[in-house]
């Protein structure tokens, strides 16, 4: 499969994790950036567009997805802090949400709790292992 088949599978992950999240009732409120007939997602101010965002009725999720070679790139990591910052930020209860190949499940998770900890928040982090 090629990176962007990859990385389309990823996305839609976590669109079927969000909807199952928030039911069926309220998915029209979910934002991607893959083709798809949703809105576009909202950059963040610091100019990065989520691959997926819900935010309604006081419950903010924002969803990467990254394949293997992107995980650890700088363009990646000053994303992750531009959402765990939005996150952190938020008033409501917010979540992020990273999906990618089980193999870098480990470093995906390594990486994102490092960067937390300059996000300081009551929000929750949830990486979800796609099967590529």
């Amino acid at each position: 499969m090629s990176e962007s088949g990859q990385h389309k599978k990823l996305v839609e992950l976590i669109i079927e994790y969000i909807e199952g999240r928030v039911g069926q009732d309220y998915i029209c409120f979910i934002e991607s950036d893959i083709a798809d007939n949703r809105p576009l997602s909202p950059m963040t101010e610091e100019g990065f567009r989520p691959d997926v965002i819900y935010e309604y009725n006081g419950l903010l999720i924002i969803g990467e997805a990254k394949t293997k070679d992107d995980i650890l790139r700088d363009h990646s990591l000053e994303q992750y802090a531009s959402y765990l910052k939005k996150c952190s930020r938020f008033q409501g209860k917010a979540e992020y949400v990273m999906a990618v190949p089980w193999m870098e499940q480990a470093s995906a998770n390594n990486v994102i709790k490092k960067i937390k900890k300059n996000y300081p928040g009551d929000y929750k982090i949830k990486i979800i292992k796609g099967m590529m």
